[in-house]
């Protein structure tokens, strides 16, 4: 482990430039509530590179260990930011006056001794498979003898006239799925072609997703089949990011969900296939086909492996500007404060010490929360919120949704901050999910007037748009955006931003290796946050109400609040 840069004191007390008392404001209560409006004429402050450094300094470094769940390190971390939102200005927004919403999850973590034996041969947790339960209700997680169907992408969609979970009796057995859509490989001319949005990835994609398809459709277990270009990333992501999961105290102890959760490896789906006569990439053609069934593969495997459980506290960081004409009416700005804690060295490093991820979005956050405040109060309230348990499946952002501070049919919007841009000036900002709703085109006229594009996702199929803490708001309704930095670099261009981006994921992403860097270049960052502002402070001063473009996904359940929202 890399020795700690500063002490706990320093750490906690320093990094945002807090004073003792402000630091135990942020432990405790409140602060007193903000003062009256600023005056109208009264300008922002600037976002300062500073003030961005130091707080990215201070949460990726090897003191907070991580940040993960639970531990000591999200504890400071959660307090850090406390204090630097009293320092600010905000007001609590958490539990009983304080700055926490404050919740319980269970932490399961898998024995590395885990294997999924079929016939005579047997595959090791981590290096061919990683596997998980969820279950926390004393039932057994290990499946003996279990059958083995190929579910091909595991989605079960009505609208569309889908559902590759049909015709089976799916008690005891154990699905086996492929990453991403039917549409992500799908030809021109394909039937099936458009039909998911074509390369760019729903939910219908993600992994969460299948998890919970294969548990309503009453699988015993469920393994996604890795890919590397679908799943937009590799196995040493997957093999990082999983050997421990979180997950809510769920009042049925998760009697309803799979009794195991993972992925395996292609090279072992290809030979699991060839073993029962099969090839994996005529099954992979066969499940694009509209009207595909599960595929028995005539073998059963056994999985036996080790799960602890415990269950854990954490929050979510929750402070407000209170808004001068519509108090109740809110805009959310949020970012996730987690990342994976001490894991498995790579380098001889074990600490995954997420400086960009998230680091740098919290600090990007309080930024634009320092500098709103220096200026007019909106007419709305803007709710500034640090998420937790994000890496493991947008739990604090979805704990939030499902026991709001503020009423969701009064929130205006969401929109997420997660890795800032650390690689100089872009020409533009991209959008995953771009076309969702009219917070585009005020977007595009703010980027405008900084002579920068608005760009659609380059990498639709990444399905970013469902990866992050707008993703909750956006599935209850709210309209929500999800503002990135661009890949077109003033120095270097498009070749330059993709093999910066190339390098990041590769070397950087989910490993020990996302470090605050001095050489950093935040002055990207700085045009992206300031045009992100602009646009939260034009929503919490419209009269409007941003919306969904019709026939979206998320359309009709915004349509369902329509009488609570007052129309202008």
């Amino acid at each position: 482990m890399k020795k700690s840069l500063v002490g706990l004191a320093l750490v906690l007390t320093l990094g945002a430039g807090l004073g003792m008392s402000q630091f135990v404001m942020g432990l405790n209560a409140a602060p007193k509530p903000a003062g009256k409006a600023k005056p109208a004429t009264q300008t922002l402050a600037p976002i300062e590179d500073a003030r961005l450094r130091s707080h990215i300094k201070t949460l990726a470094d090897d003191f907070f260990e991580g940040r993960s769940p639970g531990t000591r390190g999200d504890d400071m971390a959660t307090t850090y930011i406390a204090g630097a939102m009293a320092a600010i200005g905000l007001e609590p927004a958490g539990d009983q006056g304080t700055w926490f919403q404050n919740f319980d999850l269970i932490r399961f973590t898998t024995a590395l001794g885990g294997t999924f034996s079929v016939e005579d041969e047997m595959w090791k947790q981590g290096s061919d498979v990683m596997m998980i339960s969820r279950r926390a209700d004393g039932s057994s997680y290990n499946l003996k003898d279990a059958p083995i169907v190929f579910a091909g992408y595991g989605v079960t969609a009505p609208d569309k006239n889908w559902d590759d979970f049909a015709g089976l009796d799916w008690t005891g057995k154990i699905a086996l799925v492929l990453i991403n859509d039917p549409d992500f490989e799908a030809a021109p001319g394909d039937a099936v072609a458009g039909q998911f949005g074509g390369k760019a990835m729903q939910w219908y994609g993600r992994w969460p997703y299948k998890f919970e398809a294969a548990a309503k459709a009453g699988a015993a277990g469920v393994l996604i089949i890795h890919e590397d270009a679908p799943a937009a990333y590799g196995w040493g992501v997957v093999r990082n990011s999983n050997g421990t999961r979180f997950d809510y105290v769920r009042p049925d102890k998760g009697a309803s969900l799979v009794a195991v959760e993972g992925w395996i490896s292609r090279a072992v789906a290809v030979e699991l296939l060839r073993k029962s006569g099969l090839d994996f990439e005529a099954l992979k053609r066969a499940a694009r086909m509209p009207g595909f069934k599960p595929v028995p593969l005539n073998q059963t495997a056994t999985i036996e492996m080790e799960v602890s459980r415990e269950t854990i506290a954490t929050r979510n960081v929750v402070g407000f500007l209170k808004g001068s004409e519509r108090p109740d009416e809110t805009v959310v700005l949020g970012a996730h404060h987690d990342h994976l804690g001490i894991r498995e060295p790579i380098d001889g490093d074990a600490i995954y010490n997420g400086a960009m991820d998230n680091a740098s979005g919290v600090a990007g956050m309080l930024e634009i929360a320092r500098t709103v405040a220096t200026g007019p109060r909106p007419a709305r309230s803007i709710v500034f919120a640090s998420w937790a348990a994000e890496e493991q499946g947008l739990l604090g952002s979805d704990y939030y949704v499902t026991h709001p501070l503020f009423p969701l049919a009064k929130t205006a919007a969401a929109l997420t901050l997660d890795m800032l841009a650390h690689r100089g000036v872009t020409k533009e900002m991209e959008f995953p999910g771009s076309g969702k709703s009219s917070l585009d085109d005020v977007m595009k006229k703010i980027l405008a007037s900084q002579g920068r594009a608005f760009t659609p996702d380059r990498n639709p199929q990444f399905g970013l748009f469902y990866r992050s803490d707008h993703f909750p708001f956006a599935r209850a309704g709210v309209p929500a955006l999800f503002p990135t930095t661009g890949t077109t670099l003033a120095k270097g261009g498009v070749e330059a931003g993709q093999a910066a981006m190339r390098e990041w994921i590769d070397k950087r992403y989910h490993k020990p290796q996302d470090e605050y860097d001095p050489s950093f270049d935040f002055s990207g960052a700085l045009l992206d946050l300031t045009a992100t502002r602009s646009l939260i402070l034009e929503i919490a001063n419209d009269k409007a109400w941003p919306s969904w473009t019709m026939g979206d996904e998320f359309e009709a359940v915004r349509k369902r609040s329509d009488t609570q929202r007052t129309v202008r």
